[in-house]
């Protein structure tokens, strides 16, 4: 995971929120931890882009627990955070007592944990050999992350066009007889060439019929004249911000049926209808009807069976309570109507959207079809 290229002062701020949380969740300190880059809670946080870390934070202190391999990293990036080394041979359960000890907590403490991204196994660990009171807490962090401030828009909005830009150089030399793994191929290629350090998910392209099938497992299948070709793509770039887009393509050398060329347009006037209907205070729900009323009234409902979108961040599908929270400035949310037919195929028009006061941004900037 790359280091995080907001201003110091950024995570200096949200570390400050936090603390003050721990009063309104009813504990003393909460751990965060990280295994493999399963956590984006911990960048988020603090900064620190390693793979391996526990964060322990009290309401007036703040620690990194991590090892060897990156106590230089944590050191440069954590900045807010004391360092408290793993020694080879411990356990790090004795290093989170360590940084416990050192914000004076004691064994009747109360310490939350992140009960969504801590496996069972290590809560009951935890439970045997930290000295606290444990205490599983839900979504402590991402209810910040819900919102994002304007350095992580900046980011957004610059993967967003980074990625807007592959689009339309694959859109342009896709031909009859070329794989979709091929064409796969091309735009993950492109990712890394303008400065992706990785995938926000594995691409899919799906031609032909395979177009019906929303989330296809991208094949060897040949591209054919005429018929439409979905890219749902998207990178992950330095600072640590996804972008996630989707355009159908046609393969040239034949025009395109009226049939999906009628279904494109129903998409893309439902992508931009549920666009224009974006502004601070309307609900999930809300936002999810716009589209979906377009497409039912057009006589396809029945074929577009997913959710409108999905917030977008830290990760392709960055946490958000669509049940209960709506949305307000700084919400990034995707915009992907679709309508999919089974054995003939299918159209989804994918673009990211960031919420302002006066309504929203488009951050994906790739040009839709022209037939």
């Amino acid at each position: 995971m790359p280091v995080h290229l907001l201003e110091y002062s950024v995570m200096n701020t949200r570390l400050k929120k936090l603390q003050q949380a721990l009063v309104k969740h009813k504990v003393d300190a909460l751990l965060v931890r990280v295994n493999e880059g399963d956590n984006q809670n911990v960048l988020y946080l603090s900064g620190f882009g390693g793979t391996t870390a526990v964060l322990v934070i009290t309401k007036k202190h703040a620690f990194i627990v991590t090892d060897a391999r990156y106590y230089t990293r944590a050191v440069a990036e954590a900045k807010d955070y004391k360092l408290v080394k793993v020694i080879r041979g411990k356990k790090i359960t004795d290093h989170i007592n360590e940084a416990l000890a050192l914000a004076k907590l004691t064994k009747t403490s109360r310490i939350g944990f992140e009960a969504a991204h801590v496996p069972v196994s290590i809560a009951e660990i935890w439970k045997r050999e930290l000295k606290g009171k444990m205490v599983p807490t839900q979504h402590v962090v991402e209810r910040f992350r819900q919102y994002k401030d304007a350095g992580e828009v900046e980011l957004l909005r610059k993967a967003c066009r980074i990625t807007s830009r592959v689009y339309n150089e694959v859109a342009a030399i896709i031909r009859p007889g070329m794989t979709e793994n091929e064409v796969a191929f091309e735009l993950d290629m492109r990712l890394r060439r303008y400065g992706a350090v990785s995938n926000s998910f594995t691409s899919i392209v799906a031609a032909g019929p395979n177009s019906a099938i929303p989330h296809h497992a991208t094949g060897t299948r040949k591209l054919r004249a005429g018929e439409p070709v979905i890219m749902d793509f998207g990178g992950l770039f330095p600072g640590g911000y996804c972008s996630d887009i989707t355009r159908t393509a046609f393969v040239p050398g034949k025009k395109p049926s009226k049939r999906i060329q009628e279904i494109y347009d129903i998409v893309l006037k439902a992508n931009q209808a549920a666009r224009r209907g974006l502004k601070p205070g309307i609900t999930y729900r809300e936002f999810d009807k716009i589209a979906r009323d377009y497409i039912n009234e057009s006589g396809y409902g029945q074929y577009f069976t997913h959710g409108l979108g999905h917030s977008l961040g830290l990760v392709a599908h960055d946490p958000y309570d669509y049940e209960h929270d709506a949305f307000d400035v700084g919400t990034v949310v995707t915009d992907e109507p679709g309508i999919y037919i089974d054995g003939f195929g299918g159209v989804r028009i994918e673009d990211d959207l960031v919420v302002t006061a006066k309504g929203n941004e488009r951050l994906t900037n790739a040009p839709y079809w022209k037939f």
